[in-house]
């Protein structure tokens, strides 16, 4: 269980390091890199989200 929270936590925190990374640094000549970033931060947050998803049934199976 402690293991699911810290791959959750952990996707989620890459997910806005690279969000905000797209938001402070300002824009190079070559947009591609941002392109590639926006694209990582929501796949790590896709991860996170679905990492979630699966924590909370696992612990509603849990309970039962």
């Amino acid at each position: 269980m402690k293991n699911q929270v810290t791959r959750t936590i952990l996707l989620l925190g890459i997910s806005i390091g690279l969000f905000a990374v797209v938001l402070l640094v300002p824009a190079p000549k070559n947009p591609l890199v941002f392109q590639i970033i926006r694209g990582a931060s929501g796949g790590f947050g896709l991860a996170g989200c679905v990492s979630f998803v699966m924590l909370l049934i696992a612990q509603l199976r849990a309970g039962r």
